[in-house]
């Protein structure tokens, strides 16, 4: 009976050794190869992907957001320089006209006849020193306003450039994101 139980013993075993020989065999032959891809490596190699792009997508939205801030700020300066440099005309045109005003006063006391005695003339020279002293400092106040004016149309120009500059990037970033795709 031992002999009996053994050999039915071996059988059982050779025959489960055969069968699970069999499964294996069975299960790798309905398998690709091992350097063709599955379903989960290909699921894997799309959210790589699908995250780059997020990558991608978040840089170019900081710099956008970058971009649109300092085109911003730009724009303020542009504006700040653009109301000084109004400011700066528009005491240069009052000047003008208390020039203009000044001027022919003096003139005007001018076209008078010459002060006959030497007193009438020191008079004269009395009544005239300030509003003389007024037209120089006029003169002066003049030259200043139109070195300021200079200068801001300088820096306006130079402001100008900048915001140029900066648009051109905005449109870059818009011509180099509106020609990838999004998935």
């Amino acid at each position: 009976m031992s002999r009996i139980m053994r050999a039915t013993r071996a059988v059982i075993a050779g025959g489960l050794l055969a069968s699970g020989v069999a499964v294996v065999v069975s299960g790798q032959a309905g398998q690709p190869p091992a350097s063709a891809r599955t379903p989960m490596d290909e699921l894997l190699i799309e959210v790589r992907a699908i995250r780059a792009d997020l990558d991608r997508a978040a840089a170019v939205s900081l710099r956008g957001q970058l971009l649109g801030m300092r085109l911003q700020l730009q724009e303020q300066r542009l504006a700040a320089i653009s109301r000084q440099l109004s400011e700066v005309q528009e005491r240069l045109r009052a000047n003008q006209g208390a020039r203009t005003s000044l001027t022919s006063m003096l003139s005007t006391f001018a076209g008078n006849k010459e002060p006959a005695s030497p007193e009438e003339r020191q008079q004269m020279n009395m009544m005239f020193a300030p509003l003389k002293q007024q037209l120089a400092a006029l003169d002066k106040a003049d030259t200043d306003l139109k070195a300021e004016e200079s200068a801001l149309i300088g820096q306006l120009h130079e402001e100008q450039n900048r915001w140029t500059a900066f648009n051109g990037q905005v449109e870059e970033l818009e011509r180099a994101s509106a020609g990838k795709n999004i998935r």
